[in-house]
């Protein structure tokens, strides 16, 4: 029942992390990232994890080139990551405002620390350990 638990937990935690990053992301400019988007070639620009965004929250160009697509089904495939990204963001807050009447404020300060920016690179390090990222020609 406790392992039960904890995996539930868990995953709620992961899928909390994504959100976060994703609202995050939303509440700044991001133009740059698209103009340097259509600049970049698929071999540069293959993050799954956006370093940029909070944790879980996705490179919605990076991915698209690691599923090598292209045209309308990229442009499809991008509407789709930034519609998982902005649901990511708005679980990882809901999380946090419910979190607050539990959790002490220290508590709640590493809680939000797991959703912090700069761990989605360490994510990708790992995929692209198991083979699960960028194809190689």
């Amino acid at each position: 029942m406790k392992n039960s638990a904890a995996r539930i937990v868990a995953i709620l935690g992961l899928l909390a992390i994504g959100a976060g990053g994703f609202v995050y992301a939303q509440q700044h400019d991001h133009s740059q990232h698209q103009n340097q988007a259509n600049a970049v070639s698929a071999e540069d620009d293959v993050a799954i994890f956006c370093p940029t965004m909070k944790t879980g929250q996705l490179c919605s160009h990076g991915t698209a080139n690691v599923l090598q697509l292209n045209g309308k089904k990229q442009e499809q495939w991008i509407a789709i990551a930034r519609k998982y990204d902005k649901a990511v963001d708005a679980a990882t807050l809901q999380l946090f405002k419910d979190s607050e009447a539990v959790l002490t404020p220290e508590q709640l300060k590493q809680l939000k620390a797991w959703f912090a920016v700069g761990l989605n690179p360490e994510i990708n390090q790992i995929l692209y350990s198991k083979g699960l990222g960028p194809k190689k020609p």
